[in-house]
């Protein structure tokens, strides 16, 4: 029973950023947001690579979706293109650090609980060394990162490939056994 309301709880979640996006984001400005769009996927992307050996989270199968790298693409391109026309279309770039760090401290929060949920539901699990808390400073370098990626993109990538580095020294990812 269990199972089945997590697999429909991924599926859910899916629709839930697709119609808050189509009802509250600036679809008309897509183009706009496109590139901060194709840099999460990517940032997603080099993640999946660098781990693919080496595990740090585990997305566990569901009924619709049958292992984590499907999970993962589902994520990345069903996920994330609508939440950053979201997000960015109401981010409040002309206010001050305190609205604004709000802002991402309200994100934060939200896509850190659902992970929760998902973890306690199964659906996610944590490896080598990582821990939920790990998962919550990761979702808070993705809103600061595409925030900063939409008005500055090389300092997102240079603070990305720091964050890269950090993850692949500190949890001892061993790049240097790639194929």
């Amino acid at each position: 029973m269990l199972y089945t309301i997590a697999s429909v709880m991924t599926i859910l979640v899916g629709v839930i950023i697709l119609l808050a996006a189509w009802v509250y984001g600036d679809w008309r400005n897509w183009k706009k947001y496109y590139p901060t769009i194709i840099y999460i996927i990517s940032v997603d992307l080099l993640i999946t690579v660098l781990m693919y050996d080496y595990p740090l989270w585990h997305f566990e199968k569901t009924l619709f979706i049958p292992n984590h790298t499907l999970a993962d693409f589902f994520i990345c391109f069903v996920n994330f293109p609508p939440m950053m026309i979201l997000y960015l279309s109401r981010f409040p770039f002309s206010s001050g650090f305190l609205k604004q760090s709000g802002y991402i401290l309200l994100w934060t929060t939200i896509f850190s609980l659902v992970e929760l949920m998902f973890h306690y539901m199964g659906l996610t699990s944590y490896h080598n060394g990582w821990t939920y808390w790990w998962s919550v400073i990761v979702w808070v370098f993705l809103f600061i990162g595409t925030r900063l990626h939409h008005t500055r993109p090389l300092w997102a990538w240079v603070l990305t490939f720091v964050m890269t580095l950090f993850l692949i020294f500190h949890f001892e990812i061993p790049v240097t056994t790639f194929k």
